[in-house]
């Protein structure tokens, strides 16, 4: 089976403590798997995407203003927003990106750095997480890729999906660590990334955040777009993939969640996928999942600040470079084109329904409509633009955030 520029769903696997009782000598548990070193140096910029440290850095010059276009494909208005990705403004973002693999292998394990398409996979950067660098200092690793087996393969052992969702994960450690130790000097963290970025984000959070206090007064807040799944009980969404740390409950507080998953509005939202890391035992005894999700009694979760049940309006950002209409604007917005609500079908089933609602002489066109999504998703999934789709109120709520905190 051929994927080809997926942006798919996507996990990481550690190891589980071995047993054995007091008296005898411990025998190692076939069930365990270590977290391995990375083999990558994130000492050296070449393994980066973008650093602040880098001699050229592309982002740095990148004009992030925002030309918000009529119905008419006239510019209306530019929203302007300051480029800081690498001025030290006390705030940092650390952003993983999606998958994108051609050809991966179809068993679990990753692919190596030298064999993606790093050039593709730094446009998709720049397309979903560039207006993020407003805020402050931006980094984005490079990383082994965890093949789509690693973390959908029902035919697969749990224990052999992990070996490729270890590998992943233990770059994406490796690389925060790095950053942590040698370029953080107490700044606040900005944690952001989409699908597979997500997941081992998540992974992240619950391994470094959850237990430890001084990481979490640093956590802004970590937009984890396109992941699956948030879940808790008694409407609590602390204690489930963390311990302490949940979906945010307003606004303007730090050091929690953003979660969202997008969908058409007429689309039937799926039931989940068990082959995902909230399910596995083995990430709960490697200290990347606080609990196992539990279909009988958990209900799962998503972001409804912005966005309740009644549907409202909704800003949608998307490259301009495509469009001969942007005036030459790296973003444009398209406004009054379509709505969004919360939507849940069952205590499993919830996403965001997105609504096309254009006037009927509206030219602007309508990226949502006919997507060329990876064979994994169904029509009427958008999973592939949920940062397009969000992006706009994910930075209001960072504003407020930072207004409020710090």
């Amino acid at each position: 089976m051929k994927i080809i520029k997926c942006f798919g769903l996507f996990i990481v696997l550690l190891f589980l403590f071995s047993c054995s009782t007091v008296q005898e000598e411990q025998e190692p548990d076939s069930n365990v798997i270590d977290i391995p070193i990375s083999t990558t140096d994130y000492s050296t910029v070449n393994h980066w995407y973008f650093h602040p440290n880098q001699p050229l850095n592309f982002l740095e010059s990148y004009d992030l203003d925002i030309a918000v276009i009529d119905e008419s494909l006239s510019l209306s208005s530019t929203i302007e927003i300051n480029n800081n990705a690498t001025t030290n403004t006390g705030i940092d973002v650390f952003w993983v990106h999606p998958t994108h693999l051609d050809n991966p292998p179809l068993i679990p394990s990753t692919v190596a750095i030298d064999n993606q398409d790093t050039s593709y996979i730094g446009l998709t950067i720049l397309a979903q997480g560039a207006l993020l660098a407003k805020y402050g200092r931006f980094y984005a690793p490079k990383y082994r890729q965890a093949t789509p087996a690693s973390f959908l393969s029902a035919s697969h052992t749990e224990e052999e999906r992990a070996t490729g969702l270890l590998e992943a994960y233990s770059d994406i450690r490796a690389s925060f660590q790095n950053y942590l130790d040698n370029h953080n000097n107490g700044n606040k963290i900005i944690l952001a990334g989409h699908s597979q970025g997500s997941f081992l984000l998540a992974m992240l959070v619950r391994d470094l955040f959850d237990t430890n206090p001084e990481l979490r007064e640093k956590l802004v807040t970590a937009a984890l777009g396109g992941m699956g799944y948030v879940y808790g009980l008694d409407n609590s969404t602390l204690g489930g993939w963390w311990e302490n740390i949940g979906l945010c409950t307003t606004t303007n507080e730090c050091g929690c969640v953003h979660y969202w998953r997008s969908y058409e509005n007429d689309q039937t939202i799926p039931e989940p996928i068990t082959t995902f890391p909230s399910f596995s035992e083995t990430l709960v005894n490697s200290g990347l999942v606080y609990r196992t999700t539990d279909l009988n009694s958990d209900t799962f979760f998503h972001d409804n600040l912005i966005f309740n049940s009644q549907n409202n309006p909704m800003r949608y950002i998307t490259p301009g470079i495509q469009y001969n209409f942007s005036n030459g604007a790296n973003f444009v917005a398209f406004d009054d084109m379509y709505t969004a609500r919360l939507k849940r079908e069952s205590n499993h089933r919830i996403g965001l329904a997105v609504n096309y609602t254009p006037n009927i002489s509206d030219q602007r066109p309508n990226e949502l409509e006919n997507l060329q999504s990876p064979i994994i998703f169904t029509e009427g999934d958008f999973h592939m633009k949920d940062y397009h789709i969000y992006i706009w109120a994910l930075m209001q709520q960072i504003d407020e955030k930072l207004n409020a905190c710090f």
